[in-house]
């Protein structure tokens, strides 16, 4: 059986290694696809890097047209030649439902499977989406229960499993250790570590009897390098490493995403932040109908852990957040008695992946 698997950012590229050593409990199966670094440490092999994908935002991506076009028709062109009996695509919902909506005849031509992992965020904007992707695939599977009413409403096929974060139990002890995660894609780290520079040097100073480090990717350790000359930052880029560090930290300072998520399991009191450029900023502003980003205060609906967005994201606020969550005991103790009664929400019994895969092969 041929399963193909598209993921472009590492959180989808997190999600797709637990789903591939989910599917190798299969016998006579053949995996093919998009996906990182983790995916590909279960011999995946990638049509295309995933590094190739670092655009953010509505005006990144504009710019960058040509080239999101290129890698769009290359993939479209491999699934249409491999002719797969499943397509899973992971979150990416911008590029993934232009994918499927070219090779929706594979569903009717060759009796082809396709689902969908992630929901698209139709709760905060794009309502259109949910009906768009009710008619191109076959069933949805949601991280969280509240996103399925979306879906079912037009008619998808829609499952609740999870997130597969919470499911390990990480051990947790804390040490002093402080960390900075400017975001994953080139566009975000460049603005946001900009930003982030002098709130480092400053934690540097203040901080003596705490360790730094900056969490990233391989790929962006020049670059993050760059940005902070002169000054030299210990930077670690190795998934196990990067997990036990977020495990120990005391307190970190993250750009806006899915590494919320994983500061709740290891209940690291955090601080998020996040800058784009002022075209994307605006559009924002006007399309996006919620209070908070993070997904924490979004589920509880009040700022659990505190956000500095755009103009509010300065070195004030936040190094006297940072000051406020070092030694504030009862700051600390709120947020992961918050994080904690999140984490239990968002899992079930079973473990996501082996969800979904028996979703995948059911008649």
């Amino acid at each position: 059986m041929k399963i193909v698997i598209i993921t472009t950012e590492p959180s989808g590229d997190y999600l797709g290694f637990h789903l591939i050593k989910s599917l190798k409990k299969k016998k006579n199966i053949s995996l093919y696809g998009v996906g990182g670094k983790l995916m590909k440490s279960q011999n995946f092999k990638s049509w295309v890097p995933i590094e190739q994908f670092n655009t953010i935002g509505l005006f990144e991506v504009l710019i960058r047209l040509p080239k999101f076009l290129k890698i769009l028709n290359i993939v479209v062109r491999k699934i249409i030649k491999l002719k797969p009996d499943i397509i899973v695509t992971i979150d990416s919902p911008s590029f993934n439902y232009r994918v499927i909506k070219k090779v929706k005849h594979l569903r009717n031509d060759k009796k082809v499977k396709i689902f969908h992992y992630v929901a698209p965020t139709v709760w905060a904007w794009k309502k259109y989406r949910a009906k768009i992707f009710s008619k191109l695939y076959d069933k949805l599977f949601t991280l969280f229960k509240f996103e399925n009413k979306y879906f079912i409403d037009c008619g998808l096929k829609t499952k609740w499993v999870g997130h597969q974060v919470f499911f390990e139990k990480p051990e947790i002890k804390k040490e002093k250790i402080i960390c900075f995660l400017p975001g994953s894609r080139e566009t975000e780290i460049i603005k946001n570590l900009k930003k982030m520079k002098p709130i480092i040097v400053d934690t540097i100073n203040k901080y003596k009897n705490y360790k730094i480090f900056i969490l990233n990717f391989e790929n962006q350790k020049k670059l993050i390098k760059s940005i902070l000359y002169p000054f030299n930052v210990n930077i670690i880029t190795e998934f196990d490493q990067k997990q036990k560090i977020l495990s120990k930290s005391n307190l970190a300072v993250a750009a806006s995403g899915s590494i919320s998520l994983e500061l709740c399991k290891y209940r690291t009191p955090s601080i998020i932040v996040y800058d784009t450029n002022i075209l994307t900023r605006v559009l924002l502003k006007i399309l996006v109908k919620l209070d908070y980003c993070t997904l924490i205060n979004i589920f509880f609906n009040k700022e659990v852990i505190p956000e500095f967005l755009f103009g509010n994201f300065n070195f004030k606020n936040v190094t006297e957040k940072i000051y406020e969550l070092l030694n504030n005991k009862n700051k600390r103790t709120q947020q992961i008695k918050y994080m904690k009664e999140f984490q239990k929400n968002m899992v079930g019994k079973e473990k996501p992946s082996e969800i979904i895969v028996n979703e995948m092969f059911k008649g």
